[in-house]
């Protein structure tokens, strides 16, 4: 909030932010079913539209930004998880994430790739790990890392700092 939505001029109301303290100290899974309901409520009242994807139908953002972690997660999708799968879902819900906190909730892929645009954003984080990363996804296109399963209904953007980007 302080950082970015606070300064863009977003009214609090048309702000839908997931409770991280319930879905990290609480039920993971019922954070996750609640706020795929409020989405669900968003849809209804014509404030989300939807867009078909396979033989379901997601919520559809304008705009994701989305980081990608030096193991090439995205959103709290982790490699060698099975939450990347998860299609009948819009939010899903993971337990036992390699990245603290380890209760979290997350969009589901099909969701995040249902957005118009995707705006990817890495920045080394000065390991050697984030650049072999994107190496896999760019050199390889290596989909058991879950950014590089990232697409968009327009245009997917990718944005790496030299260093992100050193290995390409």
């Amino acid at each position: 909030m302080d950082g970015f939505l606070s300064k863009v001029g977003i009214p609090n109301e048309n702000i839908y932010a997931i409770d991280k303290h319930y879905s990290a100290d609480g039920d993971a899974e019922n954070c996750a079913m609640l706020y795929e309901e409020c989405l669900r409520k968003l849809v209804k009242q014509n404030i989300l539209p939807l867009c078909t994807y396979g033989k379901y139908q997601y919520p559809q953002f304008d705009l994701q930004l989305l980081g990608m972690g030096p193991d090439g997660h995205m959103a709290s999708l982790f490699p060698g998880h099975p939450q990347i799968h998860v299609i009948d879902k819009w939010v899903t819900y993971i337990t036992d994430s390699p990245k603290p906190p380890p209760k979290r909730i997350t969009f589901t892929l099909p969701v995040i790739n249902s957005a118009l645009y995707n705006l990817m954003a890495v920045c080394d984080d000065h390991t050697e790990q984030c650049p072999r990363s994107i190496a896999e996804i760019f050199k390889h296109n290596n989909l058991a890392l879950p950014a590089a399963n990232l697409t968009a209904q327009v245009e997917e953007m990718w944005y790496l700092d030299q260093a992100a980007a050193s290995l390409l």
